[in-house]
């Protein structure tokens, strides 16, 4: 299977960057509710797109913003928590490899959503200690480009 900067189109990274641009910190449900629905996979696929790049560049900025086009999409698309999980141990394993703690980088991004069921997910998930990439599916690949992440199946 192709690396995620191959296999996950950046085409609406754009729109991402934009919601994300204006979004307020802390993120306020009257924001949330004024975003169209379809951006949900833009911030998506922008989230898992950037925790690459974010371990490329040795970024932790990049990393929150990772995590918070993650959790926006969230806020906005109820997906099953095991499949969000899935996707978190992305950032989960490059904040480990950027020396920061998960559970404060986490934490940090939780507290700039609502209050509920996403902040939450990110709290607990980014305060777990068994996290490997295998035990949720994924590889660390290399690519001309630098390290990226290609699902195991």
């Amino acid at each position: 299977m192709k690396p995620n900067l191959a296999r996950i189109p950046g085409d609406r990274d754009a729109v991402a960057q934009a919601v994300l641009a204006r979004a307020p910190r802390p993120v306020d449900p009257g924001f949330l509710a004024s975003l169209d629905p379809s951006t949900a996979l833009a911030l998506g696929r922008y989230g898992v797109r950037l925790a690459t790049i974010a371990l490329r560049e040795r970024s932790v900025a990049l990393l929150r913003r990772s995590l918070l086009a993650t959790g926006l999409g969230r806020c906005l698309r109820d997906d099953d928590d095991r499949d969000v999980m899935v996707g978190l141990a992305l950032p989960w394993v490059v904040a480990q490899q950027l020396g920061a703690s998960p559970a404060t980088e986490f934490a940090a991004v939780a507290d700039d959503l609502p209050d509920g069921h996403v902040a939450g997910l990110l709290r607990r998930f980014g305060a777990r200690q068994d996290i490997t990439l295998a035990a949720f599916g994924w590889e660390v690949v290399t690519t001309a480009d630098g390290p990226d992440f290609s699902p195991l199946y």
